[in-house]
């Protein structure tokens, strides 16, 4: 069956099956590690040492209450510290412990990983172009009104 403009899906629903499938090859990858989910977060805090809880909810696109639940995750699983601003107690530093920096370097690994498989047969001018084209489509969604919809990260049995 070929993909005609009329038989093709919205994109939303094509990025969700992308998700989908990147974000189980990525748990299978990972499955040794003590910890099932919010591999992003963690790569991240890889990349953003030491930043406030409220930054990684806007880079993240995550919800501030869902948030938290997040960090009381990854700080009961030793993944993450959390200190309040003494200057302002509303705000949290975020890092990585000793044993997040040490597992998030697989987190890495894996998404590297996985990124070259996806790509793999893929000019470097059609990635870049292909990553201009989702930054721009994410900048037009961002004008839109929207509801904020929250994932369910956990395992599936």
């Amino acid at each position: 069956m070929s993909k005609t403009e009329e038989s093709r899906l919205p994109v939303g629903t094509q990025a969700f099956i992308l998700s989908k499938m990147y974000y189980g090859a990525l748990t299978k990858s990972l499955e040794k590690l003590d910890i099932e989910r919010y591999f992003s977060v963690l790569y991240f805090l890889h990349n953003n040492k030491n930043c406030c809880q409220q930054n990684i909810c806007d880079e993240l696109k995550i919800d501030k209450t869902a948030m938290v639940k997040v960090m009381d995750y990854l700080s009961k699983a030793g993944w993450v510290e959390r200190k309040t601003n003494p200057d302002d107690r509303r705000e949290h530093f975020i890092s990585l412990s000793k044993k997040g920096e040490k597992q998030t370097k697989e987190v890495v690994r894996s998404f590297k990983a996985i990124d070259e498989k996806a790509f793999s047969n893929i000019s470097e001018t059609e990635r870049k172009a292909f990553f201009k084209v989702m930054f721009k489509v994410c900048e037009n969604l961002e004008k839109l009104p929207s509801d904020h919809l929250t994932f369910n990260y956990k395992k599936s049995k």
